[in-house]
């Protein structure tokens, strides 16, 4: 058991989940998700599993796990996440755990407010998941903004993404995944492969070495939409590890995901260019593992 207490409103009734998040500023509103959806807590001594049950004043709740903290945010911008100042337009390491832009209702810093605070004004041209560590492209303005809008609908920048997933798997030594997404029919904070409709998203892989355990993989997305990277690769069984959402958050200490490379073209600059976000811990293959052809 790890937390028991009462409800203490009076006014009506309340969400279970928004009763369990004002009890646990330190956790975010997918670690209160996932322990109602594993069923780790208890209302007057039923388990309840919707986070949507209302809960009254003076309703007992029982907590059996620990919901997971956010990680600790930075109070400023780190130099060492400047890859390169263009000018009009700069490119950074994201860290894990912060998120790209703000968030409504959340008090958590964001990459671009403390980008604009260390750069002066700026805008976020393109956004990574909270999660998700690597590469991110702001820009200060003017015609850049256009010159990129035109370079990523021609599908002319290049996004290298790199992955440890989950193995075995049913994942080739390299392959194509064609799988259209929708929002997910279950859970508002998913996305799912629709049998009909849904946008079109395509993404390129290969496997670079694998274990009994795990595997590691280049990802190409040629299509950018939401949660891409982590729904195809979980449809072919190989979730990515620390995946709280599409896989087992407790298979490692982050979602192992990264943008490491992002190459915009010469019509951007006159000439190609690239820039690179260091890989972090345990994207390397393990020196166990076997290399793939």
């Amino acid at each position: 058991m790890f937390d028991r207490f009462i409800v203490s409103h009076q006014a009506g009734s309340q969400r279970l989940d928004r009763v369990l998040r004002a009890r646990y500023p330190q956790s975010g509103r997918q670690a209160i998700q996932q322990l109602i959806n594993r069923r780790q807590v208890q209302v007057n001594g039923r388990i309840v599993w919707l986070a949507s049950w209302e809960v009254k004043h003076g309703d007992a709740i029982a907590v059996l796990a620990a919901p997971e903290q956010l990680p600790d945010q930075p109070g400023r911008f780190d130099p060492a996440w400047l890859i390169a100042d263009e000018g009009d337009l700069i490119a950074v390491d994201k860290p894990a755990g912060l998120l790209s832009e703000p968030k409504r209702g959340l008090d958590r810093p964001s990459l671009l407010q403390l980008s604009h605070e260390r750069f002066g004004p700026l805008t976020l041209f393109h956004r990574l998941d909270r999660d998700t560590s690597g590469v991110v492209l702001l820009t200060r303005g003017g015609t850049i903004n256009a010159l990129l809008a035109q370079a990523f609908q021609a599908r002319l920048v290049v996004k290298e993404y790199r992955a440890v997933v989950a193995a075995p798997n049913r994942l080739a030594a390299s392959g194509v995944i064609d799988a259209p997404l929708r929002p997910s029919q279950r859970r508002r904070d998913c996305m799912e492969i629709a049998e009909k409709g849904g946008q079109r998203a395509r993404t390129r892989y290969v496997v670079l070495a694998a274990t009994a355990a795990r595997a590691w993989v280049r990802l190409f997305p040629e299509t950018g939409r939401q949660h891409q990277l982590r729904v195809h690769l979980s449809a072919l069984g190989a979730p990515m590890l620390g995946d709280r959402l599409y896989g087992v958050a407790e298979s490692a200490p982050r979602l192992m995901l990264h943008a490491h490379r992002i190459e915009l073209p010469a019509t951007i600059f006159g000439v190609a260019r690239a820039y690179v976000a260091p890989l972090p811990a345990g994207f390397e293959p393990a020196s166990d593992s076997f290399l793939t052809k």
